[in-house]
């Protein structure tokens, strides 16, 4: 735990369709846990994550929207000021990953084109080692491929104003890459 005063504070926002774990990403990152189960955000939350990063105490305000699409509206007006966008999808659902083309015009719209963004693949954990193994076993099938979710992060500079997207394919569950994810994200 950082003990000292923070020197920078970013406020960081999460966004993506309802169920892929952003909830538990956050939870994961603030409190080293998994919780096997969230009741879906409803409209806005947020957590603080104080880090240490080449010896200069930073906290990340984690601003935790709703991923229905009638909160929309209000996930919007909070990219105006963000520092920081993670873009959440599920690596088993296609269709979360279909949906973040949407997600990133409501960037645009809201205005959040000059914050850093991290395209965040969870759920690793649940892919069965083989297509195979899916079928046997009580793994899932990979629905998007890591290449495919890394050419939409480097498209994410097209509009000319942005870096591209960072992109780390996590498990809130396990922990795998969160951390090192935050970390380069910062």
């Amino acid at each position: 735990a950082v003990n000292r005063t923070p020197e920078r504070v970013f406020k960081v926002v999460f966004i993506g369709d309802s169920g892929v774990g952003k909830s538990s990403v956050i939870h994961r990152l603030c409190q080293d846990a998994f919780k096997s189960t969230f009741a879906a955000t409803i409209g806005i939350d947020f957590q603080v994550k104080a880090m240490e990063l080449e010896g200069q105490v930073i906290a990340l305000q984690l601003w935790d929207t709703a991923g229905q699409e009638r909160f929309r509206s209000i996930t919007k007006q909070y990219f105006r000021k963000a520092d920081g966008i993670v873009i959440v999808y599920d690596v088993t659902s296609a269709q979360s990953y279909l949906h973040l083309r949407e997600w990133l015009d409501c960037i645009q719209e809201g205005d959040g084109d000059g914050a850093v963004k991290l395209l965040l693949g969870n759920k690793v954990d649940l892919l069965a080692p083989t297509k195979k193994a899916a079928t046997e076993v009580a793994g899932s099938a990979r629905a998007v491929e890591a290449q495919a979710a890394q050419r939409l992060a480097d498209e994410c500079s097209d509009s000319g104003k942005a870096a591209p997207a960072l992109f780390f394919e996590v498990s809130a569950k396990s922990g795998k890459s969160v951390g090192e994810a935050f970390v380069k994200f910062a």
